[in-house]
């Protein structure tokens, strides 16, 4: 038992060095691709082109999401699934650029945690996550950080989080921070803000998604750093998992 607190501990050092010298790679991707925009020189998903069928799915998804939110003013209805169908129009043309490259950094990212019976190496799955994964969305982050932008302009924080919260109810962040504290109940607050912050941008983050399957791998890569933290926050993570989850039963 020692020497596997040692390990994750040892595990999370590493995790802390690498993300700090890699998240300025995707900070730097992120910064380069908003001052393209901010220069009149967008990338071509700012503009998309789309095939009707995808056109019609996009205004359809704005259309309907905006409708849940109860907004009372059909202008406000009308603006904010404007806001939205374009957000995912431009989502579904960033995809048809970056899904090559993406698609092989979560094979990889699979790969690496044990997927089709090969030897689980989380350190390796770490390090694709943070030199890979995690840049390629980067390319992304100005369109998400200006719908939230938007929106909280157009209905407010409140309306916005119902928003991120039905366009990722599975696995949902909210659902599963609550689960974290199921097993771990004695945590103190500082530990739970650490596991809610990592759900919270796990949901903004999950706007760059186009299919379900992808909202859940962006989850899954969040929840894995927090099992990592509650096993270093000294609660073993496999044991309360196995307890709470035979109480859900």
């Amino acid at each position: 038992m020692h020497n596997l607190v040692l390990s994750v501990v040892s595990l999370l050092a590493v995790s802390l060095s690498l993300s700090s010298a890699v998240a300025e790679t995707a900070a730097v991707v992120a910064a380069r691709t908003q001052a393209a925009i901010d220069k009149g020189n967008a990338p071509t998903w700012w503009a998309p082109k789309l095939p009707e069928e995808i056109q019609r799915d996009v205004e359809g998804k704005g259309k309907q999401l905006a409708d849940r939110l109860d907004l009372k003013h059909e202008s406000k209805t009308q603006e904010t699934a404007a806001l939205v169908s374009q957000h995912f129009a431009r989502v579904w043309a960033w995809h048809q650029e970056v899904d090559k490259e993406l698609d092989a950094a979560w094979d990889a990212w699979d790969a690496a945690r044990g997927g089709g019976g090969g030897q689980k190496d989380e350190l390796k799955a770490l390090t694709i996550m943070t030199e890979q994964i995690d840049p390629i969305y980067a390319q992304f982050t100005p369109q998400i950080q200006g719908l939230l932008i938007a929106l909280k302009e157009q209905i407010g924080e409140e309306k916005t989080t119902r928003l991120l919260d039905i366009i990722t109810r599975s696995p949902g962040a909210e659902r599963t921070f609550n689960a974290y504290v199921g097993m771990v109940p004695e945590m103190t607050d500082e530990e739970k803000e650490i596991l809610w912050n990592r759900m919270a941008q796990a949901r903004e983050d999950s706007l760059a998604a186009w299919t379900d399957g992808r909202i859940i791998k962006i989850f899954k890569k969040y929840k894995i750093r927090n099992e990592f933290s509650i096993d270093y926050f000294g609660y073993d993570y496999r044991k309360r998992y196995t307890e709470w989850a035979k109480g859900q039963r």
